[in-house]
């Protein structure tokens, strides 16, 4: 479903509300509860961000951690948010630039790898000077207030962790699962989630860092991106790090919480879109690159995972 929309965000004295007004230039999608709007009329943020929606059960709100909403903004100067209350806790990685922040009457400023976690029942106010990127996601659930309260206590709202690329790693794929539509576990959310608090507590020990890049999982990972359009079965996958399928899988699971194959379709969909959007190639040449053997089988796997054909994608307006 197409709709022409816009984003605005009203404030009143007790909480915001976002509305999509009917403009222009914004994609709706809707899938499995959540939704897909890409934002380019919002003050400051820039065309392609992404924002997304959760459809949270009473159960799941009052027995586990949630994501009421996430996104991945690109900004420039004009983006401000000043918020007097909402029922949230915003949770915010910064890929580039730079965030300034006033929350209970202290100043912070934000950088590249740097983890924010705010109480948003509380005032605060947040911009760019120039240009930033960043991922967020609203959260609630459980004892999530009282867990953000001792944590800001302690830490303030700016985090530098031993622990911030690992925590990065969790965000950026609590997002990926609303970017791609991946069915994921309201249990499998709020364990990364607590997870990512407890990384966060004070005097946490240092656990092994995902995002090493000599880790088995990071080599492979090079190799499939450096292989994509190949056959890459498991077997030539566990060759190249020394290692059995069963063991590659494990660590696989363990470190970006997808099976090597999971990890393959979601690179190759990836891959697919970039090329539909940005390049004129035949829908049968982006299934060769893509790593698929034609345009049918490429076409049937696409619309499993995206909810629409190659063809209907490329013709969408995201911006």
């Amino acid at each position: 479903m197409l709709f022409l929309l816009n984003c605005v965000s009203l404030e009143n004295n007790r909480s915001i509300f976002l509305f999509a007004i009917l403009r222009y230039d914004i994609f709706y999608h809707s899938r499995k509860g959540s939704a897909h709007i890409l934002c380019q009329k919002e003050t400051g943020v820039l065309s392609g961000s992404e924002i997304f929606f959760g459809s949270i059960s009473n159960q799941t709100r009052g027995l586990l951690y949630y994501v009421d909403a996430c996104g991945h903004y690109c900004c420039e100067l004009g983006y401000k948010i000043r918020r007097r209350n909402l029922e949230a806790i915003i949770l915010m990685l910064i890929e580039n630039g730079t965030m300034r922040l006033q929350y209970e009457g202290k100043s912070y400023t934000a950088g590249p790898g740097d983890v924010v976690l705010i109480d948003c029942n509380h005032p605060q106010y947040y911009d760019t000077p120039d240009y930033l990127e960043f991922y967020w996601l609203h959260i609630g659930g459980v004892n999530a207030f009282d867990f953000c309260d001792y944590l800001t206590r302690e830490r303030g709202i700016v985090h530098r962790t031993a622990h911030n690329e690992h925590i990065a790693t969790l965000i950026r794929y609590l997002v990926s699962q609303f970017t791609t539509n991946q069915p994921v576990s309201d249990a499998e959310h709020s364990r990364i989630l607590h997870s990512i608090l407890c990384y966060l507590m004070p005097g946490a020990p240092v656990a092994f860092d995902a995002s090493d890049d000599n880790s088995p999982v990071q080599q492979v990972i090079r190799f499939i991106q450096l292989h994509l359009s190949e056959d890459l079965n498991l077997n030539r996958l566990s060759q190249v790090v020394h290692l059995s399928p069963s063991h590659l899988i494990r660590l696989f699971r363990a470190e970006i919480h997808h099976s090597p194959h999971e990890y393959i379709i979601l690179t190759r969909m990836n891959r697919a879109r970039y090329l539909l959007k940005t390049t004129s190639m035949p829908i049968k040449a982006i299934a060769l690159e893509s790593g698929y053997r034609n345009e049918s089988s490429f076409t049937s796997a696409f619309t499993e995972k995206i909810g629409i054909s190659p063809h209907k994608f490329r013709d969408l307006p995201f911006g």
